[in-house]
């Protein structure tokens, strides 16, 4: 470090002999310039990589307060709430929040100062290198075109490396960002609104440099301000700091600040799951998804909640603790995706991969975030409910959610009415339509719940119509006269106490048919391949060969939603479901009708919210945030996350979110690996029993599609779905139109508290035990010894 002026000297010779070509040649300006552009870039990379040790300790800057940066800023905007500050030199921004006298910067004001070691064997510093990418406030990655390369960049390039410049307005700041080695360049927009900090990206303002050419790049990532609140392990007094970040995953999860997992890897998790369109050679690792484009940092009193509100469609939810990747920050962001990629395989050759990156423009008109702040109501730290109240007032009144008439308790049951199985008659093979659940039968399973004692249902049924059965598209109200027909189904639906949703699944489809044909209404990868949805071997996850069905272009999906929805109008049902449409999240990449995911969200949005006027209820089978406010009740919510290693316990963020609002029910208790567990998160997360059933027994479903419902057949379930539905009911009934409004988890993870909140009554608290297998509602215990089989004790 002593000698950096020796080393900038020797560095930019060396730099500028490699630079000059043997023989003499004339260079132009714009050479000169670009050569020496190039020259300091590569000197500050070698310059600036040695570690930081704590013999220089004595060297670094001093620390300063939020309000020092803020006296060294510029005020550019203020309002009741919030002032907004902007130091261009350190290129950074601050959000001063009035109600708690809090400051939140767009990158941490003592980055060149924080003397916290990293690496306890060296005795080193983070380096500073990687000091400045965490000053900058805007990151990037771009996808290379030259052939020899067709790839992304491993590591985002930050704005440390790019031209910056500001302009002021009223609202706040515009800077634009021109990052001249990678050919791209836009502005980025900074608000200050009535209750946020609204930044933006317009796809318009953009510019890319040789996207038409061999040899060319494009922007494939955007990290619009990665260090947005970022904490630091230990604050401005020395002190370690206390919070935590909470991440979409599942149900929703809890990272604290400073958890000691560093040789963790980072979350990272596209959110509304992956992109169906590109088909992996080996199956997916299984994972919750990430139905909320929402994350929360919190720190103490106060906090930030940050949404996605534009570009949700293609953004991924990314977080680090303090100890990752050689830095000392906790912090959560997100990062766009602007171009999705599919790979290509030469003559079939797995080993011959080539990157193909999604064709033309960029096709989301904006890429936005809104950090709201929060701030706790009783002093204390800022709770997990208050996090996800900002978000559910965002639903509220930016997307239309309004609060739904609340239902006494319902047992929330998915049926499968058929499937074909292989068969044999006079010795030839047949694929035979074979009823699983017909509709007299769920009237039996209905009935003799009935009898133990539930009052209410909610059916969500499926399959069941020849063309469902049968795999392919089914767009009318055709009950199969192998489950009973018509009449049958309408009795099944008219009975008292049931309201069942007939749910028609069109995400894939097995053969052409009905209009929809597999060479026209399928779905194109980037790769320009058909998107044919694999299996995968049980044993070794790789793709099983022959045909597997397609998955239908988004293009086709007004089809479908206008064909159901005036079949199901012309019979006068007014309940209806759309299978996957309201969870899964694909792209069309033809060159004649591209749909990216952002168009394909757009899509469904749209015809949710006109099948809800044409119909009037609609299910929804687990739920995208963008389908939240066009239905009347959500099944198969999740009642836990992935587990990554990251986190640190789970929590019910999506349950919180939408408790007093819209109906859920939790994921099928019947499906767990551990009914127990989770029949006691559904209780702690305010969630309606779920299972799923068939009448069938389970030898009649093996070797068909069914083989993953092994665990359906009602007669060995019943008694515990009962059971478990009178234990929810004496818990939670009443709470329908309560909102979640405090959520705690105590120190050993094994007891939640939750509290439900209504304007003019008094509170509600609800205890469960995980390990004590127990349960209270205002102190009052209520018996579950019944609903469990102990295998928590």
């Amino acid at each position: 470090m002593a000698n950096k002026s020796y080393k900038k000297a020797v560095v930019f010779g060396l730099c500028l002999a490699m630079l000059t070509p043997l023989g003499s040649m004339a260079v132009t300006s714009a050479d000169a310039e670009e050569d020496t552009a190039a020259v300091e870039e590569t000197v500050e990379e070698v310059v600036s990589d040695d570690a930081v040790t704590s013999d220089d300790e004595d060297k670094l800057p001093d620390k300063i307060s939020n309000e020092q940066a803020a006296a060294m800023a510029q005020k550019l905007s203020e309002n009741d709430k919030f002032i907004l500050y902007g130091d261009e030199e350190n290129e950074r921004l601050g959000l001063y929040v009035k109600e708690t006298n809090s400051y939140w910067w767009t990158s941490p004001i003592n980055v060149y100062a924080d003397d916290i070691v990293v690496d306890p064997e060296k005795g080193d510093m983070m380096k500073t290198a990687l000091r400045k990418q965490i000053a900058s406030s805007c990151a990037i990655k771009v996808g290379d075109l030259r052939q020899e390369k067709r790839t992304e960049s491993a590591a985002p390039v930050y704005s440390n490396k790019a031209k910056v410049k500001w302009k002021t307005n009223d609202k706040g700041a515009v800077i634009h960002y021109d990052y001249n080695s990678e050919g791209v360049e836009f502005d980025v927009h900074y608000e200050l609104c009535e209750d946020s900090l609204y930044v933006y990206v317009d796809t318009a303002e953009i510019k890319e440099d040789n996207i038409s050419t061999v040899d060319g790049k494009i922007l494939t990532k955007l990290q619009l301000c990665p260090y947005f609140a970022a904490t630091p392990s230990v604050d401005y007094e020395g002190n370690p700091t206390e919070g935590y970040m909470i991440i979409p995953d599942g149900s929703g999860a809890v990272i604290n600040y400073n958890n000691g997992k560093g040789n963790y890897p980072d979350y990272v998790q596209q959110v509304y799951g992956r992109d169906y369109t590109m088909v992996p050679l080996t199956a997916p690792r299984v994972t919750e998804q990430a139905y909320l484009p929402v994350l929360s940092t919190v720190y103490g009193d106060s906090g930030i909640v940050a949404i996605a509100t534009d570009g949700d469609s293609n953004v991924y939810a990314r977080a680090q603790v303090s100890g990752q990747n050689k830095q000392v920050y906790n912090n959560c962001y997100f990062e766009f995706e602007t171009r999705s990629s599919d790979a290509f395989f030469m003559s079939g050759d797995s080993a011959n991969k080539l990157n193909v990156f999604e064709k033309d423009g960029i096709k989301t008109d904006r890429f936005g975030i809104h950090y709201y702040p929060v701030a706790s109501k009783d002093g204390g730290m800022v709770n997990y409910a208050d996090c996800a109240e900002v978000y559910r007032n965002y639903l509220i009144n930016e997307k239309g959610l309004k609060q739904q008439a609340s239902p006494n308790n319902q047992l929330y049951l998915d049926m499968y009415g058929g499937v074909l199985k292989r068969t044999s008659i006079l010795g030839l093979p047949f694929n035979l339509k074979t009823e699983i659940t017909g509709f007299d039968q769920a009237g039996e399973i209905v009935d003799e719940l009935k009898g133990k004692g539930v009052s209410g249902f909610t059916v969500n049924y499926n399959d069941w119509t020849n063309a469902a059965i049968k795999g392919n598209i089914s767009t009318g109200f055709k009950p199969s006269g192998t489950l009973g027909g018509k009449g049958d189904m309408l009795d099944f639906m008219g009975t008292d106490g049931v309201t069942v949703y007939p749910s028609l699944n069109n995400f894939t489809m097995n053969k052409s048919s009905a209009g929809y044909w597999t060479l026209t209404s399928t779905a194109i990868r980037i790769s320009n391949a058909y998107s044919r949805q694999s299996s995968y071997s049980l044993s070794f996850g790789v793709a099983q060969k022959g045909v597997a069905p397609a998955l239908l272009s988004p293009s086709k999906y007004q089809d479908t939603f206008e064909e159901i929805t005036e079949s199901f109008s012309d019979k006068g049902v007014k309940n209806a479901g759309f299978g996957m449409f309201s969870s899964r999240l694909v792209g069309d990449y033809t060159r004649k009708d591209t749909y990216s995911r952002n168009k394909t969200m757009n899509t469904v949005v749209e015809n949710y919210q006109k099948a809800q006027s044409s119909i009037g209820s609609l299910i929804a089978d687990e739920a995208n945030a963008y389908v939240l406010p066009y239905v009347s009740t959500v099944t198969g919510v999740p009642v836990s996350s992935s587990g990554f290693d990251l986190t640190d316990f789970d929590i019910p963020f999506y349950q919180m979110v939408l408790h007093g609002y819209l109906p859920y029910s939790s994921s099928a208790i019947n499906k767990s690996s551990n009914t127990d567990e989770t029949f006691m998160l559904a209780l702690a997360s305010g969630s309606q029993i779920h299972y799923d059933f068939t009448y069938a027994d389970s030898d009649v479903l093996q070797d068909t599609d069914y083989n993953k419902l092994y665990y359906t057949n009602y007669k060995g379930w019943t008694d515990a779905a009962a059971n478990q539905f009178k234990a929810e009911n004496e818990l939670l009934s009443g709470l329908g139109d309560y909102t979640i409004s405090k959520y705690e988890v105590s120190a050993d993870g094994n007891e939640f508290t939750t509290t439900y909140s209504k304007d003019g009554q008094k509170d509600v608290v609800v205890v469960i035990n995980k390990e004590d297998a127990t349960a209270s509602v205002d102190g009052r215990s209520v018996s579950i010894e019944n609903c469990i089989e102990g295998g928590l004790r």
